[in-house]
């Protein structure tokens, strides 16, 4: 008797979980698979596969995960696709097993992905990714010559966004708090947070074929979300947010945190590294790319002095390598004054030495 107990709860929960793959813009709504999902890793890949397949419903089985698994989902992955907004636990005691339902939210990002590279139609009621899908529209073709490799197009994203965006959040009476941590935030109402600049630079780079991914962790000990891409065969971290320094400053863009190395950028972000992409490498750096790169004051001073005589430029960025600040004072740059022909000069540093990147502005 009880195996036949034990038989018909098998088939009724196979029933519930029949069901492999959805799309919310047809209408299905469900992602579940027939296999038991026990561990915290398979649980997070489950998420994320639905997420990404537009399912506002998740449903599987666990002998092992319970409420402390399911509390705080949300703050193990990106959030890029959407997010979980609730569950629900129906235990089966005789099979010591348990079926778990997860509610999701899906947002706009995979409406406007699925709208330009799919050709799929976006939901009536998705008002927001219409508006968010027709500023991606205008961007594009920025982005569609045939000259432009992948490092300019990721540049060109980053100084859009830098350019474009500034730091905060849309005034609360507007109600529109919320979405300075999406890509809407930082595309439509060109105001954001670090999730909403690194969400951009995901979505634009997803559109234009470059690999990218969020990261989240701490920069100074804060909440931080900023970006890697993939360019050959390496990774980069790329922090558009820390490029976009406060208060905003027409024509002024910052590359400290433009593709970098994990080394490079531990100096002061952290984050979960066991499982995520590892960042070796700095070709495609900007100052790198640019021979921008000093690695002591004589070496500095001679590429000042080059620079000034070929073109004579009103701003310049160097990254140095022994950074002290009576090194690079006022009095060991005011060289460059005779160089330049100005009457003022503003040094912005950025960084945390011995890597410090020098903003020089003359006037």
């Amino acid at each position: 008797m009880l195996k036949r107990i034990r038989n018909l709860v098998c088939v009724c929960v196979l029933l519930c979980v029949f069901l492999t793959s959805c799309d919310s813009t047809i209408g299905a709504a469900v992602f579940a698979e027939e296999e038991q999902i026990n561990s915290r890793e398979d649980l997070l890949r489950k998420v994320d596969q639905g997420l990404e397949k537009g399912c506002t419903e998740i449903s599987f089985e666990t002998s092992k995960l319970g409420k402390e698994d399911l509390d705080d989902l949300n703050k193990n992955h990106d959030g890029f696709f959407g997010t979980v907004r609730s569950y629900e636990i129906r235990s089966f005691e005789l099979l010591d097993m348990s079926q778990v339902t997860l509610k999701c939210e899906i947002n706009d990002n995979y409406y406007v992905e699925n709208a330009l590279l799919q050709g799929k139609e976006i939901p009536k009621d998705r008002e927001s990714a219409r508006k968010l899908l027709k500023v991606c529209q205008e961007i594009l073709p920025e982005l569609s010559g045939k000259d432009l490799t992948d490092y300019r197009k990721e540049k060109w994203i980053h100084d859009y966004l830098v350019e474009t965006v500034s730091y905060g959040f849309m005034d609360k009476d507007t109600g529109e708090d919320s979405k300075a941590y999406t890509s809407y935030g930082a595309l439509v109402d060109r105001k954001a947070v670090c999730n909403g600049y690194a969400e951009a630079m995901k979505l634009l780079c997803d559109l234009t074929g470059i690999s990218c991914e969020m990261v989240s962790g701490t920069a100074d000990g804060e909440n931080h979300a900023w970006n890697m891409v993939r360019l050959e065969d390496h990774w980069y971290h790329v922090d558009a947010t820390w490029d976009d320094p406060e208060p905003d400053e027409p024509g002024r863009i910052l590359y400290h945190y433009f593709n970098v190395s994990d080394d490079f950028i531990s100096s002061n972000h952290s984050w979960e590294k066991a499982g995520s992409d590892q960042a070796d490498s700095m070709d495609y750096n900007y100052f790198v790319i640019n021979n921008l790169v000093c690695d002591d004051y004589n070496a500095f001073r001679e590429l000042c002095e080059d620079l000034f005589r070929k073109d004579n430029p009103n701003q310049v960025q160097i990254l140095v390598k022994d950074y002290e600040e009576d090194r690079y004072s006022e009095d060991n740059l005011g060289f460059l004054f005779a160089l330049s022909g100005a009457g003022q000069m503003n040094v912005q540093t950025v960084g945390k030495k011995p890597d410090v990147s020098l903003y020089i502005t003359m006037y």
